[in-house]
């Protein structure tokens, strides 16, 4: 028998509703009065008690593996807290689906180029400045208008050796200006590596599915980043190996191969190339025909190298008797065998001798500066020079001919004099350095040929 007075408390059982809905007390009482009610519910203002009472939390449903394993509260970042501190791969389940792995670190998801190429590359950080630097500055230094490079940026998203040598002359570019920063000349020797063996393959490949524009930019933008490299060290140097020469001749040859069967697609590059900057540095020389036949006579084949062909060129009087632009106009002979001296060695001499008129101890008529209009022409000249090749000039060299690495001295020489450091960027290193070099060079050839 139970007492009046006695009775027992029970709290109300948890569930998994919220706390606060369970928090009253029941009490089970036999007393009379309590006109038979075996329950009787005591108001929750009187029996809380704070010591009992469990703190609300929010289970975490889309915590990690690890978290979830060693029975800690998850975050729920990507990745969590716990996996950064400790190091550790984050990894959670997807609803319904296998697991999904995230990195320790955020890394930015990768963007692929539309139709980059034969083999779809991803674009960082890295790629963008690069191409930006080209689109807003590069292109300004380079011939051709901004209107041909802007288009030429348009199909390099199709065509990957294109992609990749503009990336290559814009980091050189920035190698140019940033001397003190190694990485962007490691950059673009990548680059380069990269777009030589996708031009083989577009050139090797149905070729004819290949834009003609893409193909002359690319073939353009090779040759400026063959004047760009220069190796510094002196112990490593070899006039025979000459890139600049070397290249133009190859990208002649592939060029005047090429282009007949490209020729009926629409282009905006080919315009550009019929512009001659000869007629406009024929006209400003004024060179005499007695000017042009003293240079023939200087750098003579007939006679011997030595140290006075290493001096300052000759000065270019001008005279009434203008020599007309036929010596100039060299056209390919049409032969199968090529005399290296007539079909080589003496048109070098005389489209030489327009960039030797223009120099100070020539005494011009017009002086080439930053400001003058003829800078331009000059520039292009000179960069067009080793691609003209002038039959076998480019081989003569190669096979370390004494005569042409005379010419090929003067060459480069007048180049540092004349190209401004800052807009042809590209020829100042290469200019400076082979002018140097070769002279060290061919006075020590020259001393074991005297003796």
């Amino acid at each position: 028998m139970v007492s009046n007075r006695s009775s027992t408390v029970f709290n109300a059982p948890e569930s998994g509703s919220p706390l606060n809905d369970f928090t009253n007390t029941f009490v089970l009482s036999s007393a009379s009065q309590s006109r038979g009610k075996v329950l009787s519910e005591i108001p929750k203002a009187i029996v809380v008690d704070p010591f009992r009472q469990r703190r609300s939390h929010r289970k975490s449903g889309a915590g990690c593996e690890n978290c979830k394993r060693r029975r800690v509260k998850c975050n729920e970042e990507t990745p969590c807290g716990n996996c950064s501190r400790r190091g550790e791969r984050c990894q959670r389940l997807a609803h319904h689906t296998r697991a999904v792995v995230i990195p320790s670190k955020p890394m930015p998801a990768p963007t692929a180029l539309p139709n980059f190429g034969p083999t779809d590359a991803t674009v960082n950080l890295h790629h963008m400045k690069l191409f930006h630097h080209f689109q807003s500055c590069t292109r300004q230094t380079l011939m051709f208008t901004p209107e041909a490079w802007d288009h030429a940026l348009q199909l390099s998203f199709q065509f990957e050796s294109l992609m990749n040598t503009i990336l290559s002359v814009a980091a050189r570019h920035l190698a140019f200006l940033q001397p003190e920063e190694p990485t962007y000349s490691r950059a673009a020797a990548s680059h380069l590596c990269r777009a030589l063996p996708s031009f083989r393959h577009e050139l090797s490949n149905n070729f004819t599915s290949t834009h003609i524009d893409a193909f002359i930019a690319t073939t353009i933008l090779l040759q400026y980043e063959a004047w760009t490299s220069q190796d510094d060290d002196l112990a490593l140097f070899d006039p025979t190996k000459d890139r600049v020469f070397a290249l133009g001749s190859s990208l002649k040859e592939v060029f005047l191969n090429s282009v007949p069967l490209l020729s009926g697609q629409t282009s905006k590059f080919l315009p550009l190339l019929q512009y001659n900057p000869l007629d406009n540095l024929v006209a400003a020389a004024k060179i005499s025909n007695s000017t042009l036949t003293r240079y023939q006579d200087f750098f003579s084949y007939q006679r011997p190298v030595n140290s006075e062909l290493l001096n300052i060129p000759l000065s270019c009087p001008n005279g009434t008797d203008l020599a007309f632009s036929d010596p100039w106009q060299y056209c390919y002979p049409k032969r199968w065998k090529l005399d290296p001296i007539e079909d080589g060695y003496i048109p070098a001499i005389t489209q030489l001798c327009v960039i030797f008129s223009f120099l100070p101890e020539a005494a011009p008529l017009d002086y080439v500066s930053v400001e003058s209009t003829l800078i331009s022409d000059l520039a292009r000249y000179i960069l067009s020079y080793p691609i003209m090749g002038y039959g076998p000039f480019a081989s003569m060299i190669q096979q370390g001919d004494l005569h042409a690495l005379t010419l090929l001295y003067h060459f480069y020489r007048a180049a540092r004099i004349l190209l401004p450091p800052g807009e042809c960027w590209w020829a100042h290193k290469r200019a400076a350095l082979s002018e140097a070099n070769l002279k060290e060079w061919l006075k020590e050839s020259i001393k074991q040929v005297e003796v």
